[in-house]
């Protein structure tokens, strides 16, 4: 599916509802539509971010289409249950989506979640990484330059975490 770029595979192992659709990451899209939306993210242009939580000792690597918007929307929504977020990093790329899945797949190593409340419900924070600021970035950057994808830093706060 990913050599092809196809988002769906169909006639797959049925789900626990007997759904034979399949995302690439092999959810079942009948059963929760939110996943095709995600699925088409990594043919998407927009921004690939860094946001850092000083209280949690954290770091975020995200997907925005408005990076102008994404620091307050973390802090407001409590994101991780944390209000101290700030973006240090941000690349813009007609491929950030595939960028960012890429660094993912890179520090999944030092993936981390936490449980929050949002909306009315718990939800599990799943884009949190326990490692330093330096390295998310410079595996951004590395990514970008290996894949020769084009990206322009648009946002670049260096001061230690």
């Amino acid at each position: 599916m990913k050599r092809t770029n196809k988002l769906i595979a169909y006639n797959t192992k049925p789900c626990k509802n007997g759904h034979t659709m399949r995302t690439r990451s092999g959810h079942c899209p009948q059963c929760n539509t939110a996943y095709l939306r995600f699925s088409q993210r990594s043919n998407e242009g927009g921004f690939v971010y860094i946001a850092i939580s000083q209280r949690g000792k954290l770091c975020k690597v995200g997907f925005t289409h408005a990076i102008e918007v994404r620091e307050e929307s973390l802090n407001r929504t409590y994101y991780a249950n944390f209000d101290d977020w700030v973006i240090r990093f941000a690349i813009k790329s007609e491929c950030a989506g595939k960028i960012e899945e890429l660094v993912k797949m890179r520090l999944y190593p030092y993936s981390y979640q936490l449980e929050y409340f949002h909306d009315g419900k718990m939800q599990i924070a799943t884009e949190l990484l326990n490692c330093d600021f330096k390295k998310a970035k410079n595996t951004i950057i590395d990514i970008c330059k290996k894949s020769q994808y084009e990206y322009k830093i648009v946002l670049n706060r260096n001061e230690k975490r």
